[in-house]
């Protein structure tokens, strides 16, 4: 293939091919006139965004060849792509990027399909360097990657037709999150953006499910006239938050309904 052939593309998610022999680093690779306009790339089983002009977060490090690439832009442009490699010097980091895409933990191997998206999670509390990230549908493991700190990408895999990927994500579901350590599933708490094919999405902050109810003391606390009320559940459960007078009269129902897992907050107004 030419080796400066250029890429005509569109607003929205272009796949196309990288031409060069070896890996090359994403940065290194895009011209500077035109990587702001790439909000992300999309490998197969791995995916890169930039959370700053030229910072690249996500297991997706390097462009191979060989390789297809979702390129996801923001607006149109057109695409040739700089120094690139055809040198033995680069085969380690082509090799590098393989082994980072395609590594599962035994016993919670998934199928690679046409159809996936990316969760880069900004931070998990609790979670330690080299623990697993899971992603199920259901009971379902649809995705795993092994957390290497901030923002990393977790896939989730989707249903596309192939008997290989039934069960897996469709649009409109959200996948839950479990962290694998040691041989223990730890359940995270269920905030998830809803899944949808070739998407990247951005989530700051994700905890560990509590695991015992919880009603943690109003804070603040003298207030006027608002507090904030907060409270953990282990598990999803029929919840009633009522205030209740010192002659134990009820003058406030807050909540009262079903409720998902996690935690939650609740603002009263005592005006």
């Amino acid at each position: 293939i030419e080796r400066n052939i250029s890429y005509e593309l569109h607003a929205g998610a272009n796949l196309i091919g990288y031409q060069y022999r070896y890996g090359t680093s994403i940065s290194e690779s895009l011209p500077d006139d035109v990587e702001g306009s790439i909000t992300g790339v999309i490998t197969e089983g791995g995916a890169a965004t930039q959370i700053a002009s030229g910072n690249w977060v996500g297991s997706l490090t390097a462009f191979n060849g060989g390789k297809g690439y979702w390129m996801i832009l923001d607006e149109d442009i057109t695409l040739t792509f700089e120094n690139g490699c055809d040198g033995q010097e680069c085969t380690s980091l082509s090799r590098e990027v393989s082994q980072r895409l395609t590594a599962y933990p035994i016993g919670y191997e998934f199928s690679q399909s046409t159809e996936q998206a990316f969760y880069f999670i900004g931070h998990i509390s609790g979670i330690k360097i080299g623990d697993w990230v899971l992603a199920y549908n259901d009971d379902i493991v649809v995705g795993a990657r092994e957390w290497i700190g901030a923002y990393t990408d977790i896939p989730a895999m989707g249903d596309d037709g192939n008997i290989f990927t039934k069960g897996y994500m469709e649009t409109g579901l959200k996948p839950q999150f479990k962290i694998l350590r040691d041989g223990e599933l730890i359940e995270l708490e269920d905030n998830l953006p809803q899944w949808s094919n070739n998407t990247l999405h951005m989530v700051d902050n994700l905890r560990m499910l509590p695991e015992s109810f919880n009603l943690s003391a109003a804070y603040p606390n003298p207030f006027n006239p608002t507090t904030t009320l907060s409270f953990a559940l282990p598990i999803d459960s029929e919840v009633s938050l009522s205030i209740y007078n010192l002659q134990g009269r009820e003058v406030a129902s807050l909540v009262n309904g079903n409720m998902e897992a996690g935690y939650h907050s609740v603002v009263w107004n005592a005006d």
